[in-house]
């Protein structure tokens, strides 16, 4: 078979539309061409053909089952119920304890920002007194600025 009828059947094989002679002329070929075909696409054909041709010993079944009888399966620990179980119960505990721990921080915090509130109100109040105590001494500088600066102008037109 020439070079470019083996390259064609093997663009069709990859393509998958090859017919079952096809296949076995291009198997057939392909292994006695080795110089003209992509290494790889021999090596490819050469592991299907080895397949094809490895057949089971005549005791392969009782060796089989025979093997799966002297090892029995073991399930492994965190396979069993008791421990999906365990798993849950401790999974939910730990849940419920994040989520307490979580409202007692919040509810600290609320009290801090209450406390802290109520300090601030408090020292506001103080500086509102304050300044309305300084707001009188104000007003009584004003009245005295303004009887004395009365005086001196009724002085004035008196002399």
């Amino acid at each position: 078979m020439e070079w470019k009828q083996i390259k064609q059947l093997s663009e069709k094989y990859w393509k998958a539309d090859t017919t079952i002679e096809e296949e076995k002329k291009l198997r057939k070929n392909i292994t006695s061409s080795n110089d003209l075909v992509d290494p790889q696409e021999v090596e490819y054909f050469k592991t299907l053909e080895q397949f094809s041709s490895a057949t089971l010993d005549d005791d392969f079944d009782d060796r089989f089952f025979e093997n799966i009888e002297a090892n029995p399966k073991t399930i492994p620990f965190y396979q069993h119920r008791w421990f999906q179980l365990a798993a849950s119960v401790i999974l939910m505990v730990g849940m419920a304890t994040g989520f307490q721990t979580y409202k007692a921080r919040q509810l600290a915090r609320q009290q801090e920002a209450r406390a802290a509130f109520e300090i601030a109100k408090s020292a506001l109040f103080i500086v509102s007194e304050k300044m309305n105590e300084g707001n009188q001494y104000t007003i009584d500088g004003l009245k005295k600025f303004e009887e004395t600066h009365q005086k001196i102008k009724t002085q004035n037109f008196n002399n």
